[in-house]
C-alpha cells in the first residue's frame, strides 16, 4: 500500500484567474481504504498565497471530500515565467484514524489533532505531488497570443466545462478564434475548434 488517499481528477489543481474575481480551484480527496476512516492534513508551502478549506479532516471509507484552494495575489502580481504551470507545492499528510471510527461527520473538518500525523507510533503517508495550474481568460488569451499550442490544449482540458474557456475574450474584446486567425495560425484554430467555441461570436468591435 503506497497511499491512503487518491486525488481526483488528478494531482493538478486548476485555479481560475479572472479580473476582479475570487481565484480558486478544487481537488477531490478519495479515501481508498475499504473499512477504515482516514485523516488528512493539506498544507501549502507558500502559506501567504494559499488558503485551504478544509485544511484537515476525516474521510470515511471509500468516500470523497472536496477541498477548495484559494489563491491571494498582490496587486502587482504577474504570471510566473512557467505559466500556466506553477512551482508552488503542497504537502498532503494522511493516516488511518486511530482508535474507534468517528461517528459524527459534521465534527470531522478542521478538527484533527496535529499529533495524529507524527510518525512515532503510526505510519504517516506524505504526498508532495499536488501542483497548481492557472486557467481562466487571462491565461488562455495570453497563451493564444504566444502561440503556445501544447499549453493551450492543456488549459482547455483542465478548465471546468461550465466556464466555456474556449469562448474567453482578451482585454480588447477579441475572442480566441479571432486571435488565432490574426496570427495566421490554422493549427491554433484547429485546436480551438476541437473544444467547440461559439464560431459566430463577434468581438467588441463588431468583427
Amino acid at each position: 500500500m503506497d497511499r491512503l488517499i487518491s486525488l481526483e481528477p488528478s494531482s493538478v489543481v486548476a485555479i481560475r484567474m479572472e479580473q476582479g474575481q475570487k481565484c480558486y480551484g478544487q481537488v477531490t480527496l478519495r479515501n481508498v481504504m475499504y473499512t477504515m476512516p482516514v485523516a488528512f492534513r493539506l498544507q501549502p508551502m507558500n502559506k501567504a498565497r494559499y488558503t485551504i478549506r478544509p485544511q484537515s479532516g476525516i474521510i470515511f471509507p471509500l468516500t470523497t471530500l472536496v477541498v477548495e484552494i484559494t489563491c491571494e495575489f498582490p496587486q502587482n502580481f504577474s504570471l510566473p515565467g512557467s505559466f500556466p504551470y506553477c512551482e508552488d507545492s503542497f504537502l498532503l499528510h494522511s493516516v488511518v484514524v486511530p482508535g474507534a471510527a468517528v461517528k459524527n461527520p459534521s465534527s470531522t473538518h478542521d478538527s484533527v489533532p496535529i499529533d495524529w500525523f507524527t510518525t512515532r507510533k503510526k505510519q504517516v503517508f506524505v504526498d508532495s505531488g499536488i501542483r497548481v495550474m492557472f486557467v481562466g481568460s487571462m491565461v488562455i488569451t495570453r497563451l493564444v497570443k504566444n502561440g503556445s499550442m501544447d499549453e493551450i490544449r492543456d488549459v482547455l482540458e483542465k478548465s471546468d466545462p461550465s466556464w466555456k474557456a474556449v469562448d474567453s475574450l482578451d482585454t480588447e474584446g477579441q475572442t480566441l478564434l479571432h486571435l488565432a486567425i490574426s496570427k495566421s495560425r490554422p493549427d491554433l484554430v484547429q485546436v480551438l475548434l476541437e473544444f467547440e467555441p461559439h464560431v459566430e461570436a463577434r468581438s467588441r468591435s463588431g468583427t
